[in-house]
């Protein structure tokens, strides 16, 4: 990264202003999803050597601008929530890295700023999800922000592409890609737009359509911002193909299959399945698996440069996994000790993925603890509401949304470039969860004789708590 200008640090006093403004203006609800959709999508990206105090890179910013406002703004809702045993996973993600340097040596300031970046990184987009957004009102808002977030971006990304990755140059004085020929791709540019990366921007247009298509095909909205939702997944789409990402766009064909398999099938297999490929390509890869078929299926079916990029991938993996299983339960923490080193202590490794990142740095604690966090959310919502009502209108938010977790899991396998957005979906759909288990549990402990209770407009087997949309 180059240089920042003079605009670099008013960008961020003015991110603090607008989402103070959307909370003010939007309510807190809505303001929080606006104030970090918006902070993901036009906030400059920045690491420690830019000098921002505590808040050391845009991941950390942006969380925390928007979790701190909303404790000083909304604090009578923080008092009111009340922690569950499902929250545990991400408890422990917060902690892993505190428990990763303690068992290093590290001492007590890494430990505890380790853990500082974990909980806004991750925690805070969770907790804002699970407190905000853990009922059908909540969900259906955030299902439409996030397409309003993807046409936003459009207009943004057809430029680049035609003109190449220049707008966080023009705005910031720097781009946020070390490498320029990472953002060159068939003959021609994907868009980084301000984002960390085009594979960012691709996996985000790709999750918008996802949910815009969803919501048009279930008929659970007709337009986003005065635009057809037919016309909006339709432009969404051809965007997201023009990112030129293969992983983004075969998420996306993924992510609409196993919807609309599971709209046909009225079961929940496909949805298991997709839940299925990263623990199961984890423990694969920790067993020794080498990836040789997958890279053989990736150059008969994609292109032999595709292929190469993912066997370059796969060959420091299984180094890199090598040096975590040294220290397997707790990892080497932070700083690049798990990476690899030449004898003249260059350092060599290659660190794409999300998940031996995970590995590396806090173990298996900190990898199982990731996986629960972005997994059992959308297992939940299998119970909350079974498969044979995803393409129910009133489930078709939530449905979308838990299919972007799922493809998000998918893509950490291979990259790093998840938003707050699917860590926002994760305490959500927790949400959901607990409030459905209380609205089931209401009717049973006060059963009396009597006349019937008259029934709710609800799909049969849908607890009605969480799907009523009345919450504040």
């Amino acid at each position: 990264m180059g240089q920042a200008n003079g605009f670099f640090g008013v960008a961020l006093i003015a991110f603090c202003a607008a989402a103070a403004g959307c909370f003010l203006a939007l309510g807190p609800r809505r303001g929080m999803v606006v104030a970090l959709l918006g902070g993901t999508l036009f906030v400059p990206v920045f690491e420690a050597s830019a000098g921002v105090p505590l808040l050391r890179t845009k991941a950390m910013f942006v969380a925390g601008v928007v979790l701190i406002l909303s404790l000083v703004l909304d604090a009578r809702r923080w008092i009111r929530f009340r922690p569950s045993l499902l929250d545990l996973p991400v408890l422990v993600l917060c902690a892993a890295p505190y428990l990763a340097a303690t068992a290093n040596d590290l001492g007590a300031y890494e430990a505890w700023s380790a853990v500082f970046a974990a909980t806004l990184v991750f925690g805070g987009p969770y907790l804002l999800g699970r407190v905000y957004l853990g009922h059908r009102r909540g969900l259906a808002e955030l299902a439409v922000a996030l397409v309003g977030a993807g046409l936003v971006y459009v207009p943004l990304c057809l430029w680049e592409i035609r003109m190449s990755p220049q707008l966080h140059r023009l705005a910031y004085g720097y781009s946020p890609t070390a490498m320029f020929a990472q953002n060159m791709r068939f003959g021609g540019f994907r868009p980084v737009v301000f984002m960390n990366h085009g594979l960012m921007v691709a996996l985000f247009m790709a999750s918008a359509t996802l949910v815009a298509y969803w919501l048009w095909r279930t008929a659970a909205r007709r337009k986003v911002a005065g635009i057809p939702l037919g016309a909006a997944w339709a432009v969404l789409g051809v965007t997201t193909l023009l990112c030129k990402s293969t992983g983004a766009a075969a998420l996306l064909l993924v992510g609409i299959a196993v919807l609309e398999g599971t709209r046909l099938l009225r079961l929940p297999v496909l949805v298991l399945l997709l839940a299925a490929v990263p623990p199961v390509y984890c423990a694969a890869r920790l067993a020794g698996w080498a990836g040789d078929g997958l890279v053989a299926a990736a150059a008969n079916s994609v292109a032999a440069e595709r292929a190469q990029s993912v066997g370059y991938r796969f060959v420091h993996e299984t180094a890199l996994v090598e040096k975590a299983m040294e220290r397997p339960w707790l990892g080497w923490g932070r700083w690049g000790r798990s990476r690899i080193h030449d004898p003249s202590g260059r350092d060599v490794s290659v660190t794409d993925s999300m998940w031996i990142i995970a590995l590396g740095e806090t173990g298996l604690v900190g990898l199982l603890s990731l996986g629960l966090v972005l997994g059992l959310p959308v297992l939940l919502l299998l119970r909350a509401a079974p498969a044979r009502h995803w393409a129910e209108p009133r489930v078709a938010s939530a449905a979308a949304l838990a299919a972007v977790a799922l493809i998000g899991m998918v893509d950490d396998l291979l990259n790093t470039m998840a938003t707050p957005a699917v860590l926002v979906i994760a305490g959500a759909l927790i949400s959901l969860w607990v409030a459905a288990r209380a609205a089931r549990a209401v009717p049973a402990r006060r059963a009396r004789p009597g006349p019937a209770a008259p029934r709710l407009p609800l799909p049969a087997g849908v607890a009605a708590g969480p799907w009523r949309g009345d919450a504040p």
